[in-house]
């Protein structure tokens, strides 16, 4: 028996959707999810632990899936400049493209840390990245994909600092400073990004549960978000909302097994070479 497959992207100049469908068998790879390691967010140094247990979960990959989904936040900085990447993360960026050649596709959606995806990752990485949340099909369950910054109700003062840090005006400004300059202020930026998110006493989750259930509504048996660094799993009869967690600190991910939905942890050794 065969089920179909689809994504839907959409064009960054017209916003118009397109559905890309294939066609699998019901004992298609495991499909993986993954959101905020937020890898630059600590000096090349002092990141080394946290980038080498992240490289060891994308080698892990090799040959298990077709379809890695990375829900926003990859970088804690992100801004894609004419003729220069930044260095820190070369290796990461080396892993991916090596996971693309081997035949997984990755499909990025971007966060509220990537203030400009532009055409590197998509042409030199060979990842498929979207601006806006992301509707596809896997293993018979539709699924909703999003990073969710500015989802949902409150958070006002994010909303509006948004407007301005991502405003297409400030970003083309932004690439006109030399990129050394640039990442320094753009570290700036995400610490002001991540203090308008941290973490508080009330449950980003809960936040969200009228945007889940107004989903489950439409006919969504998943959706899948970011951003507020808590893993959590809900079930509902059978509809599932997943929150990805954090690679800050919970190293989790999910995964997409015979139409069943995980939260996993990712576990391996400490050494490094």
């Amino acid at each position: 028996m065969s089920i179909q497959s689809y994504i839907r992207c959409y064009d960054k100049k017209t916003g118009l959707g397109t559905d890309f469908i294939g066609v699998f068998t019901m004992n298609e790879s495991p499909i993986y999810f993954i959101s905020d390691a937020h890898l630059g967010a600590e000096d090349y140094v002092s990141e080394k632990p946290r980038r080498h247990h992240f490289l060891n979960f994308l080698r892990s990959l090799r040959g298990k899936t077709n379809q890695l989904y990375i829900v926003g936040d990859l970088f804690d900085f992100w801004l894609d400049y004419q003729s220069v990447i930044p260095r820190q993360h070369y290796t990461v960026l080396y892993e991916l493209n090596v996971l693309v050649e081997n035949g997984t596709q990755i499909t990025y959606i971007s966060g509220n840390h990537d203030f400009s995806l532009g055409t590197f990752l998509d042409q030199q990485v060979g990842l498929k990245t979207s601006h806006v949340p992301l509707t596809v099909n896997h293993q018979g369950r539709r699924i909703f994909l999003a990073h969710g910054h500015g989802l949902g109700p409150g958070d006002l003062s994010y909303k509006i600092l948004s407007k301005i840090l991502y405003n297409r005006f400030f970003i083309n400004s932004f690439r006109i400073i030399h990129p050394d300059l640039g990442f320094i202020l753009g570290r700036l930026f995400s610490r002001l990004s991540r203090t308008h998110t941290k973490p508080t006493t009330i449950d980003p989750n809960e936040n969200h549960r009228e945007l889940v259930f107004s989903l489950f509504n439409e006919g969504y048996d998943i959706v899948v978000l970011g951003h507020s660094h808590r893993p959590a799993l809900w079930d509902k009869d059978g509809k599932v909302y997943i929150n990805l967690g954090d690679w800050l600190q919970h190293y989790t991910y999910g995964v997409l097994r015979n139409g069943r939905m995980t939260l996993e942890k990712y576990e391996n050794d400490t050494t490094m070479p």
